[in-house]
């Protein structure tokens, strides 16, 4: 089979290097009569036939610049195996809304490895969702790149840990013949966000030594909610039923009072005390009265703003025919400012509640002095900073390896040390308790037990300056590193001859160091920030590994790969060893066809959050169902067993209780999570299976179908307070036995406020807040879930030359055709493919056409998500549209050394589907779409 026919064949496992290897270089193997080997992303052995037993797509720089892609991350998601939701960059509340992660099949960013050039890279140190660790791909510089596989589907046999969603392996350029410079400037049609980058990229060789670089520069604005029309005002809220209304940005809510809210005609944007945004408004509903505030909505973030330097290097020197030294690697350095627009408590200190009294307040009984529930004000980052962007990400990574590579006899080797590290910053505003002190001022004494203040209020509603500013707010950091080292060693090649052809091995060893730590502000977790949490990571480990490969020719149409790997983890885990294997069969009964198939073990040892997190804090608002249902019965009975009616009432009428729904009551209550790592988790197993036929019918028609099934036991899952607070309402209410020792444990999960309001926190101080609803949930991790997923991958392609011009397509689709899962060991399975609680997509596609003629190209690309649940009540949810995108890009080539490419992403300016079940910003699901909209670039290439 020829070079061509191989390519066609090979529309998912093919490897780039291959086909973009310069044909001069091609004539000169032929003249030497070797057969160059390459390896593969699935495999370690080097080998000819580039097709194997486990299905492996690949995005080429080329295809990247066709499609559009500015970068690894856009590349990746743009691949039908990427149904998984993220957090993204408009989750700026959460943990890591500095980076961007990978979800292959929806099984969670922790469950694919990514690779560069077949080694691991530093993960970030802040963990996902508090939670796991994963690699920031946003950080890998773009103009390195030469292709990048994925391959989905277990891998632990060939790569060890984390490869049971898939693996992403990211190939380097090498041999760069010629320099090149790339200019490039982007905008989008609202004439906002730009962007800006410029590349340096080159190579030579002369005589033993060969020598490669890429230098890049990127910009990009930060896009807020307000440069889209979508979403840059209140009124865009596609609810019907929503409160469409200017924001109540500065609050102070009183008790027994005409209105809830209180001086605002006093001091919101008055002449004596302006705001630069504020207005006064009166809000009918819930008898709030005067306000003070602004349409929020448009401050809201949509793409951080991000400065990126890099540098590439890759060198080789051959010290003679046989052997050569080789190294090459990356650093990277980011700068990027996000919105943070802190939200101020200004009661007590308790984000759950409390309230003092304000003499001054006039009552509803005609006197003065009334309770204030609570005070809040939102401070927007256009008061203190010069740009509107007061939140500050400094990340710094890097990545290199160097050794000896050759050949002995008919083996390959190769000897080598690596290193990744990546170091991180977070810099933010936050509100001091010792602010909200000074706010309140002195305590004037106790009315009926509660405490007496006269807070500055002219303070708290006008606006600030970065000085002003400092008087209740105080800058709040994290740092973190996280690092591997190893060493690594391996060797292929024939091993026999049989009747066949050659048998072909590889063997691989590895000894790792990898560490990692989070840390935040001491004052963060010692609660001298109001409302304010972190997570604390410290942990290093040792790994050890060896494994072994044969690629068996049985006939000439039939060959079988087999694997097996042995991992060690010397750490204080439960741990220890862990075998893997894997077995796969390579069957070619005609040119035309190949069919192949594979089964292998997995696992993923715990990661280093999940171990060594000595602590981690969050806030949630979640239903509490079972105070709910006690208030439901207050309503019918006037009394509830176990409760104190008058405290019931009181947290009943006080609370958010919704009972409009005949089947769940519903009483919203914010509380502080709790998680900590565990030593005694042990590793997750499972397997993964692949079947599939690749066919080249012609030129013009070639596909390829395959099937996976992946299943993962002993999941690592955090006990989650929506998880808990559901099981509890079971408990008492039948679903599960309620002296079982799933229940006891879940009661001792969930601290409550007592009748009297009062609690205790996680450091001893008292707290206050409504009866009997919860004040703190222990969360925590457990081996316990298992996760089955199954589906299939089509993709088809084809060339056609014509009198007009050459013609490319490409046609790829992913259908999910099973999800079940269950919590624990003892549960039965839980078909969640429909569940209207996933939000994972069902089917995903892309297709691609390019044309070329002469210096002209164009190409166009059409990304399909497929339908997704809406955001209504469960049970009540229904499916919302498909969601399409088209991309186009145009080239031209001036001359020889000169080329202009022009390209617009999301060419009909696609906004998600409207969801007129969801009635908070960005009024769609964030992670699993995207209002950035329309954008145009132009690009300059010129060779030198």
């Amino acid at each position: 089979m020829n070079n061509n026919k191989l390519r066609r064949l090979s529309p998912i496992a093919m490897a780039i290097a291959v086909i973009c290897t310069n044909s001069s270089l091609a004539l000169a193997a032929q003249e030497v009569k070797k057969i160059e080997r390459v390896e593969v992303t699935s495999s370690r052995i080097k080998r000819v036939d580039i097709e194997g037993a486990i299905n492996v797509h690949t995005i080429s720089s080329s295809d990247m610049v066709r499609n559009g892609f500015d970068s690894v991350y856009d590349a990746l998601m743009g691949s039908v195996a990427a149904g998984g939701a993220v957090l993204g960059e408009v989750e700026t509340g959460s943990y890591t809304p500095g980076a961007k992660e990978l979800n292959l099949r929806g099984l969670g960013p922790e469950y694919t490895l990514i690779l560069v050039n077949g080694k691991r890279l530093a993960y970030y140190p802040m963990p996902f969702g508090g939670q796991t660790n994963f690699v920031n791909l946003d950080m890998i510089p773009t103009a390195m790149v030469e292709r990048i596989d994925i391959q989905t589907g277990g891998a632990s046999a060939i790569y060890g840990s984390d490869a049971m969603a898939g693996v992403v392996n990211i190939i380097t350029k090498k041999g760069i013949d010629g320099h090149f410079i790339d200019a490039k400037f982007g905008q989008d049609t609202y004439g906002k966000g730009d962007k800006k980058s410029l590349t340096f990229v080159g190579g030579m060789k002369k005589d033993n030594f060969t020598f490669d670089y890429a230098l890049e520069y990127k910009k990009e604005d930060a896009l807020l909610s307000s440069d889209r029309p979508y979403h840059d005002s209140v009124w865009d809220n596609p609810d019907p039923d929503s409160n469409s209304e200017v924001n109540r940005s500065i609050t102070v809510w009183a008790e027994n009072t005409e209105y809830r809210n209180q001086y605002s005609e006093q001091y919101c944007n008055t002449d004596d005390n302006p705001h630069p945004q504020a207005t006064q408004h009166f809000i009918k509903r819930s008898n709030y009265g005067p306000s003070c505030g602004w349409d929020e909505t448009g401050d809201k973030l949509l793409r951080n703003e991000s400065e990126t330097y890099s540098v590439y290097l890759n060198s080789e020197y051959e010290l003679s025919e046989t052997t050569a030294l080789f190294a090459n690697g990356f650093y990277i350095q980011q700068d990027k400012k996000g919105r943070r627009n802190p939200f101020l408590w200004g009661h007590l200190g308790s984000f759950h509640g409390g309230n003092f009294w304000d003499p001054d307040i006039q009552n509803s009984d005609g006197g003065y002095g009334a309770p204030v529930k609570y005070m809040w004000r939102v401070l927007s980052d256009d008061e203190y900073t010069d740009d509107g962007l007061g939140r500050i990400f400094n990340d710094e990574s890097m990545s290199f390896n160097f050794g000896v590579k050759g050949e002995v006899g008919e083996f390959y080797y190769s000897v080598g040390y690596s290193h990744a590290n990546y170091d991180f910053a977070d810099r933010y505003l936050s509100h001091t308790v010792a602010g909200n002190q000074f706010i309140k001022g002195e305590k004037l004494g106790e009315v009926n037990g509660i405490d007496v203040y006269r807070p500055n209020y002219k303070l708290f509603f006008g606006g600030a300056t970065p000085d002003s500013v400092m008087q209740f707010m105080d800058w709040s950091t994290y740092d973190g590193n996280s690092f591997n080292d190893s060493v690594t060693a391996d060797i292929s090649g024939d091993l026999f001859e049989l009747s066949a052809g050659a048998v072909q091995f590889s063997a691989y060893v590895e000894v790792m160091r990898e560490g990692t730590r989070a840390t935040p502000d001491d004052r963060i977790l010692n609660k001298q920030f109001v409302g304010l949490t972190g997570v604390i990571t410290d942990g290093e480990r040792d790994r050890y590994a060896a494994a072994f490969e044969f690629l068996v020719p049985i006939t000439s149409e039939l060959s079988a790969e087999a694997a097996v790997r042995y991992d060690y983890y010397d750490d204080e885990s439960q741990v220890g060893g862990a075998m893997t294997s894997q077995l796969g069969f390579t069957y070619k009964p005609t040119e035309q066809v190949v069919i192949r198939s594979a089964y292998g073990t997995t696992f993923r040892g715990p990661d280093m959050s999940s171990l060594y997190q000595g602590f981690s804090g969050n806030f949630a608002t979640l239903n509490d169902r079972i105070t709910a249902d006690a208030c439901r019965m207050l309503q019918s009975t006037q009394q509830v067993d176990g409760y104190n009616t008058d405290a019931l009432s009181h947290t009943c009428e006080t609370g958010q209780l919704d009972l409009t729904s005949a089947n769940i009551s519903s009483l919203q209550t914010g509380f502080e999570t709790l998680s900590a790592g565990d030593l005694t988790l042990k590793e997750e197993t499972g397997s993964s299976f692949t079947a599939g036929i690749v066919y080249e019918y012609s030129d013009e028609l070639s596909f390829n179908i395959d099937f996976y099934s992946i299943k993962i036991k002993d999941k690592i899952k955090r006990l989650d307070s929506s998880y808990i607070l559901d099981k509890l309402w079971l408990c008492q209410n039948g679903g599960e036995n309620s002296d079982s020792e799933l229940c006891g444990n879940m009661r001792e999960r969930v601290k409550r406020y007592d009748e009297n309001g009062q609690g205790i926190d996680r450091l001893g101080n008292a707290i206050s807040g409504l009866a009997y609803t919860p004040h703190t949930i222990q969360e925590g991790y457990i081996n316990a879930a298992e996760r089955q997923d199954a589906g299939i991958d089509l993709g088809i392609r084809g060339t056609f030359d014509t009198a007009f011009g050459t013609f490319r397509y490409k046609a790829d689709y992913n259908r999910v055709l099973k999800k079940k899962e269950r919590i624990r060991a003892e549960d039965p399975l839980v078909d969640i493919l429909d569940d209207q609680n996933n939000n994972d997509f069902k089917e995903l596609g892309s297709f691609s056409a390019t044309w070329e003629s002469g210096d002209t190209s164009v190409s166009w690309l059409m990304l399909y998500k497929g339908k997704m649940w809406n955001n209504a009540v469960y049970g009540e949810r229904q499916k919302l549209p498909a969601w399409i995108k088209h991309n186009v890009t145009l080239g031209y080539h001036i001359n020889d050394d000169t080329r202009l490419i022009f390209t617009v992403k999301n060419l009909l300016n696609a906004m998600p589907p409207q969801d007129e079940t969801f009635s908070n910003y960005p009024f769609y699901h964030g992670g699993r779409y995207d209002s950035i909209g329309r954008e145009f670039s132009a690009r300059l290439t010129y060779q030198f």
